[in-house]
């Protein structure tokens, strides 16, 4: 009877004890953390791989336009408005911008006696020419009426050239970045700074980049550039000239960037932003750059199945700004955790909020 007791005495505790781990399992069941998760899925896209530098902006022509004779200053009609010349206006190249009136150059010029010395010379030689077919003049006769000719529209070309001084000519199609003020009418002396254009609808940047870029950055790679006053609007540029020496206090090497500048957005001395697009992949896996993990010195993200998080370690290719590539360990499609990974471990319990 004693050990009939005993058996039935030890089956009791054993059933506690199995009830009471029973209840301890459910406790730790119930109790555990579930962590909201928002996802997003895995798609494609092109990604660029870029190399950031800055710099100034600068106009690819500049000129400042001096007075050469002294005259009474004019200030042209800007065909397109109406209205006289001003700052900001963009002139053909060529255009009258300014007059400097001097009728005693023009008469010393004496334009039309040596247009008439053009005529009489020319005559002159032809009459030489039809003289010597028949016999009545030597050769030298018509070089020698040849050479007058040629002097007369030497001449004539010089007369030019000085009556020009009076004409302040765009020498490029550019806009008018200064405007000294003259009084209308005035007597402008030699030597005078005019008139100062610029043309910036191409522009070029002076760069200096890292050391480490010298294998990457090639000439003719396409540059995207914006600078903080036009951040709506990406102009597009070219690498144009790099330098092969390292400099040795920087540690960086220079090279130029031309951009281009239709619509004159960019102005001459702003500062700008250009990326280099040193890669690019077109249609590859992406994720957010900043969901991707490293541990154990390998690169994982989350994903979800059965409201459980799953590791998946990852290989990744070349970055953007904003995100990555992914070569391996997702698929296009997978759902992936985008907010809430911070807080999450392999198997953990999870909420799909999104």
């Amino acid at each position: 009877m004693a050990t009939n007791k005993s058996i039935k005495y030890i089956g009791f505790i054993l059933l506690a004890f199995s009830l009471n781990a029973c209840n301890e399992q459910r406790s730790s069941s119930s109790s555990e953390t579930t962590t909201p998760v928002w996802l997003t899925e895995v798609g494609k896209r092109n990604i660029r791989e870029l190399t950031t530098t800055t710099g100034t902006a600068k106009a690819s022509k500049t000129a400042e336009i001096k007075s050469e004779i002294t005259g009474k200053y004019e200030l042209m009609n800007n065909p397109k408005t109406g209205r006289p010349y001003k700052l900001g206006d963009i002139v053909e190249a060529g255009a009258v911008i300014v007059k400097l009136n001097n009728k005693e150059h023009e008469n010393s010029v004496s334009l039309q006696t040596k247009k008439m010395q053009v005529d009489i010379a020319k005559k002159e030689w032809d009459g030489q020419k039809v003289v010597y077919d028949k016999g009545g003049a030597t050769e030298k006769d018509v070089l020698n009426a040849e050479s007058s000719y040629i002097q007369a529209q030497t001449a004539l070309e010089t007369a030019n050239t000085e009556l020009e001084k009076i004409n302040i000519r765009a020498p490029f199609k550019g806009v008018i970045v200064t405007l000294p003020y003259f009084t209308p009418g005035i007597d402008v002396a030699s030597g005078e700074i005019i008139v100062g254009m610029m043309d910036y609808s191409q522009m070029y940047m002076e760069i200096a980049l890292p050391e480490n870029a010298i294998e990457k950055v090639k000439v003719g790679q396409k540059v995207l550039v914006t600078n903080y006053n036009i951040k709506s609007d990406t102009l597009s540029g070219t690498v144009s000239q790099l330098s092969p020496a390292i400099n040795e206090e920087t540690r960086t090497f220079s090279g130029y960037i031309a951009i281009n500048n239709p619509e004159l957005k960019l102005r001459p001395g702003m500062f700008a932003k250009g990326e280099i697009i040193t890669l690019q992949r077109d249609s590859v896996l992406f994720i957010p750059k900043e969901i991707v993990n490293a541990r154990r010195g390998m690169r994982n993200v989350f994903t979800v199945e059965q409201n459980r998080a799953v590791e998946k370690y990852i290989k990744t290719g070349i970055s953007d700004d904003r995100y990555t590539e992914v070569t391996e360990g997702l698929n296009e499609g997978d759902k992936i955790v985008i907010k809430g990974y911070e807080f999450l471990r392999n198997r953990g319990k999870v909420k799909i909020m999104k």
